[in-house]
């Protein structure tokens, strides 16, 4: 009778009665498959061409991505075998590197440059192997792999609740607990000319004479 092999890591099932004498050499073999299955690192090197990884490549549990990057590339993990992987990309160049599987499965996984992507192939599809959902919170939001505040960040967040601004507008609080933009109005004997930046607050005579009745004031408005 011949040996049988597992299907995911191909170690190794001898038959009854084979190897008799030297046991050892299947033994062996079978430890260093799961060994490489815990620790062990193969090293791809990319630059513009997909590439498709072997049964005996997937046995190990790290897969390293190196080279520089003249195109976006593919690489492909075995159709029909399964298992979960730390892919770590190290390679420069700005293009993009995609994880998906032989099996011609619809599902694949961008590996982020300078970082480990945590994948599972099911021989047929790649997923990430952690998605679990992210809830975003209060002024958060979240799209795909993207985690950006929402905007404009409200004033109960720390923001101004806009984005934009007029000439001389300031932020007034409201009896709301926000910020309402607005320009000041000039009073009697004032004029108020508002700038780009400033806010520019003199004297239009009436009730005093001489230079000292004139003044300005400038205030650089800053907001998020």
């Amino acid at each position: 009778m011949t040996s049988t092999f597992t299907p995911n890591k191909n170690i190794e099932k001898p038959a009854y009665n084979s190897y008799v004498d030297d046991w050892n050499t299947p033994v062996n073999a079978d430890w260093d498959i799961i060994d490489r299955g815990f620790g062990g690192t193969h090293t791809v090197s990319l630059t513009n061409t997909n590439v498709t990884l072997t049964q005996d490549q997937c046995q190990n549990v790290h897969i390293l991505l190196t080279g520089v990057l003249t195109g976006n590339v593919t690489v492909n993990f075995p159709s029909g075998v399964s298992g979960f992987y730390i892919v770590d990309n190290v390679t420069t160049g700005a293009f993009t590197v995609t994880l998906a599987s032989a099996g011609a499965g619809p599902l694949a996984v961008t590996a982020v440059q300078d970082a480990n992507t945590f994948i599972w192939s099911d021989g047929t599809d790649v997923y990430l192997a952690d998605n679990a959902p992210v809830t975003a919170g209060t002024g958060i939001a979240i799209s795909g792999t993207t985690i950006a505040l929402q905007t404009p960040v409200t004033a109960a967040n720390g923001g101004t609740g806009s984005t934009t601004y007029s000439n001389g507008q300031l932020l007034i609080g409201n009896t709301a607990g926000g910020l309402t933009k607005a320009n000041l109005t000039a009073g009697s004997n004032i004029t108020i000319t508002n700038g780009d930046g400033t806010i520019t607050i003199a004297s239009s005579g009436g009730g005093g004479s001489g230079p000292g009745n004139a003044f300005a004031v400038s205030y650089i408005v800053v907001g998020i």
